[in-house]
């Protein structure tokens, strides 16, 4: 089986330096498997990657999309329940909306109805990253930014804050609660 050691430099050249199309989709299901399993530089591959699927996956067979769209199922739950990760919440979220133009509902709906702890911290992380993040103008960014004030991320922090594995863990679900309070109040610009 290759390794990420083997396969690392093929990934952050392929189809550009190296190989074709063909040769790219033959090393991606390895390649996809290492970066899910963080054994692959996370956030340089991650971009690399899914830049390059992103160019032309929507042209590949059906069986060839259904595919990409399955791995990246997977790689949303394995995230979900593994915290922390070398590739951030929102670098995932930009992948599924942006760079892959997935639906992202599906993927928010996935993360309501997760109860680890991973997820809670997954929350709590992007409720204080969000935050700072560039306003889009892109459909996916309007109903992530909805989703987020809304009540399903509270539920998700409470659920977890009760259950902490840790002091430090209830202190970062606590200070999210307070940000999502903050921004559910309804703000009149009136005044």
């Amino acid at each position: 089986m290759l390794t990420a050691s083997a396969l690392g430099p093929y990934a952050g050249h392929a189809m550009s330096t190296w190989g074709d199309l063909d040769e790219f989709q033959h090393f991606l299901p390895r390649l996809l498997e290492l970066l899910i399993l963080e054994e692959l530089d996370g956030l340089f591959h991650a971009e690399s990657l899914m830049s390059r699927i992103a160019i032309n996956w929507r042209d590949w067979g059906q069986p060839e999309q259904e595919a990409i769209t399955a791995v990246v199922g997977a790689w949303w739950r394995h995230a979900l329940n593994h915290h922390p990760r070398d590739i951030n919440i929102m670098t995932m979220i930009e992948v599924i909306a942006d760079r892959l133009e997935l639906a992202l509902a599906p993927y928010l709906a996935e993360w309501e109805s997760n109860a680890t702890e991973a997820a809670a911290l997954h929350m709590a992380w992007l409720m204080h990253d969000f935050t700072l993040s560039v306003a889009h103008n892109a459909e996916w960014y309007a109903l992530l930014d909805n989703w987020i004030t809304g009540p399903a991320p509270a539920a998700i922090l409470e659920q977890a804050f009760f259950s902490a594995s840790s002091p430090e863990a209830a202190q970062k679900l606590s200070d999210a609660l307070e940000t999502h309070r903050i921004w559910s109040q309804p703000h009149n610009y009136s005044e």
